[in-house]
């Protein structure tokens, strides 16, 4: 029986089709760029090729490149600027309270991002823990370890926890670990790995609830 929810933040709490995503993605290609001194379309291969055997661009840039100076990245990619990308959404917070169920929010940003995503939404406080990039030392998502040491902090183990995020190699890393994991897919691209795999599936947050009667995951 599911009596946790693991959550993601970016792209699973709202739209990946809003500004966001995009500005992040932006951001992200910039500083990578930058700091390796190459052409933005090179930076965009490079991070692909670094993606496919790191959890995140910053692990990437660290253990590949050597980048020591995390916050530069960090301030880079989220600047306080960044909140002005977000949409509203007054049906959120109460749609999450209608879940009744112990929340944890686990993400591969750092905690100043996430909290201010949440105070945008007013809905940090629904959250029993948050845990971010920096909790666990730059190895977040798809780790093991991302998952088990947060499981740990909030109390619950992975057997009644759901986890739900919008990145297939995140979900994986979940189920790997013996979890039941729900793939946010906004964009309906990834039905076959979802079939194949053995993941929930959902449009967005909102059908979540649904799953959860419906025990399809």
């Amino acid at each position: 029986m599911i009596r946790h929810l693991l959550l993601d933040l970016d792209n699973t709490l709202y739209p990946a089709s809003g500004p966001m995503d995009e500005g992040i993605t932006r951001r992200m290609l910039d500083f990578v760029a930058r700091f390796l001194n190459v052409p933005r379309e090179e930076a965009m291969r490079l991070r692909v090729e670094g993606l496919k055997s790191c959890g995140t661009t910053l692990e990437w840039l660290r253990t590949s490149h050597g980048l020591t100076d995390v916050n530069s990245f960090f301030d880079a990619v989220h600047p306080e600027s960044e909140v002005n990308e977000l949409r509203s959404d007054s049906g959120l917070r109460p749609y999450l309270q209608s879940l009744a169920l112990p929340m944890t929010l686990l993400t591969n940003a750092p905690m100043v991002h996430a909290t201010r995503v949440l105070d945008f939404y007013n809905i940090k406080d629904l959250f029993i823990g948050i845990y971010d990039l920096t909790f666990h030392n730059g190895k977040g998502k798809p780790h093991p370890s991302s998952f088990l040491d947060t499981l740990a902090a909030s109390g619950y183990g992975v057997e009644e926890t759901l986890f739900v995020d919008d990145l297939p190699k995140y979900v994986r890393g979940y189920k790997a670990i013996g979890g039941r994991a729900v793939l946010v897919d906004e964009k309906d691209c990834y039905a076959e790995i979802a079939r194949l795999e053995g993941f929930g599936r959902i449009k967005s947050i909102y059908g979540l609830a649904d799953l959860l009667k419906s025990g399809d995951y």
